[in-house]
């Protein structure tokens, strides 16, 4: 009889160097996640973590009213759980089971149970990536963001940033598989398409200014599989684009319906960009048609004029919010707006380590804070010349290679719209960060291609010419709008 210790060890003594380096790296992404955990877990909620806290509680609620056959407290939801319509319900929905079977759930339990979720989809996203693409870019994963400190606090924190990035990054995957497979004449099926859906409305929920990224990515793979796919199965191609969108709307039913009702406006993802746009990009002082009560942030005393000011005008909240928004930016120049765009790029780049200081609480074990301020920064400013190495990259020595490129080049570009709508910050580097730590093993990749002269097997083909035109196109386009946004800043 085989004991299971003797059957691991055969596993072990199987492996290869590289499989037994990306164990090893897993390890350390877990025990990063322990240290992490150690220095946040009893710490203070902060800033939007009590909306995805007090949510994931109601939804909890809705639950329970239903498996006992009692009619859900729909008000609940509606003051909670849609509340403003500001933020959508990825964490609270990932949250309910917890609540569900711990209804007194405390912070630390809240914590360790995001922190065990969050390292098991890392792990997950990192063996799909090694499938997809190879032993380097899942390596690449595992150390950054894997090995970041303040990358493993957000994980044990109640903001969807860090989920949204990976779940990108799983949905690439499926996307790249599926066009391989039209390559090269294998079949795709319905169920492939949905899951492609699955994983775009999954990164929305958790996080809606992947938005954006979600239909560059997706328009992308469309296209070029409509390009590598014979003539006769191209139909296929758009069938299964169409189950992706279909799944997608779908699961985006139930919020977008609910709060539409619950809001009295039409609601798609959310509602707060012309809030968001004002206070970025106008004046705040004249937000409330002159100034907001004092006393609170930027965020809340708007909210509260809008709802008092639309109860008396008999309107939705959401038109009064549009108003407010339209009169605190009639002032914009072109020049203010570049200007602003700078200035919150900016806040990109500027202390990385900022929410696990936080985060941390009074008397830790553990000085996380410490900890993410030295390692965080050398990190995350190497990731961010790996952003610009990869803007900058053209390759034409392989179809993989460059279709994963032009993927990257993409989630890049699109999630770097973000300071020109929205107020940035130090958290929202956790969405890309999967992308630029695959994107680094991409660029050594295209460095040995180069070095040990790969030829393009595919050379002169359709598709090749169309992905190296979106290659140097991106980058054209990057060099453009930063020199413009400079021209008009001046």
């Amino acid at each position: 009889m085989t004991r299971p210790t003797d059957a691991v060890r055969a596993r072990w003594a199987a492996l290869g160097r590289p499989e037994r380096l990306l164990v090893w790296l897993a390890l350390a992404t877990v025990a990063v996640k322990v240290v992490a955990y150690a220095g946040v877990a009893a710490g203070p909620v902060v800033g939007d973590e009590a909306y995805y806290f007090d949510a994931g509680r109601a939804l909890s609620n809705a639950v329970r009213d239903l498996v006992w056959f009692r009619s859900p407290d729909t008000a609940e939801l509606d003051r909670i759980a849609v509340s403003s319509g500001w933020f959508m319900p990825g964490m609270p929905v990932l949250l309910t089971p917890l609540y569900l079977f711990v209804p007194g759930a405390g912070t630390p339990l809240v914590r360790a149970y995001l922190g065990i979720v969050t390292s098991i989809v890392l792990l997950l996203t990192a063996r799909r990536v090694r499938r997809t693409l190879g032993n380097a870019p899942a390596g690449a994963l595992l150390v950054y963001p894997g090995l970041v400190p303040t990358y493993a606090v957000f994980g044990t924190a109640g903001w969807g940033d860090s989920l949204a990035g990976l779940v990108v990054v799983l949905m690439m995957c499926r996307a790249i598989e599926m066009t391989r497979a039209w390559r090269d004449g294998r079949a795709v099926t319905w169920r492939d398409g949905a899951l492609l859906g699955v994983y775009a409305i999954l990164a929305v929920y958790f996080r809606s200014s992947v938005s954006v990224l979600v239909v560059g990515m997706l328009g992308a793979t469309f296209v070029v599989s409509l390009v590598v796919a014979r003539r006769a199965v191209r139909w296929r191609v758009v069938g299964a684009y169409v189950v992706a969108g279909v799944a997608f709307l779908a699961l985006l039913a139930p919020w977008s319906v609910g709060a539409s009702v619950a809001l009295d406006s039409r609601v798609l993802t959310t509602v707060s960009v012309p809030t968001v746009r004002a206070n970025t990009f106008g004046d705040r002082d004249v937000l409330c048609f002159g100034e907001c009560d004092p006393g609170s942030s930027i965020w809340f005393s708007p909210l509260r004029f809008s709802r008092e000011h639309a109860r008396a005008a008999g309107v939705s909240e959401t038109v009064i919010a549009d108003e407010m928004s339209a009169y605190a930016r009639r002032d914009i120049t072109a020049t203010s707006y570049a200007r602003d765009v700078g200035i919150n790029a900016g806040r990109y780049f500027v202390l990385p380590h900022r929410f696990a200081t936080l985060l941390q609480w009074h008397g830790s074990p553990v000085p996380i804070a410490a900890i993410s301020k030295v390692l965080t920064a050398p990190m995350f400013y190497g990731a961010t010349l790996v952003m610009l190495a990869l803007l900058g990259a053209v390759t034409r020595r392989s179809f993989d290679t460059m279709l994963t490129l032009v993927l990257v080049k993409i989630g890049i570009v699109t999630l770097m719209v973000q300071p020109f709508v929205h107020i940035a910050g130090p958290r929202y580097w956790t969405t890309m960060a999967p992308l630029l730590g695959i994107g680094a093993a991409l660029l050594w990749t295209i460095r040995r291609q180069r070095r040990d002269d790969v030829p393009t097997a595919e050379a002169g083909t359709p598709a090749v010419r169309v992905l190296h035109v979106a290659q140097v196109a991106i980058g054209v386009l990057v060099v453009l709008v930063v020199a413009t946004v400079g021209l008009l800043a001046v």
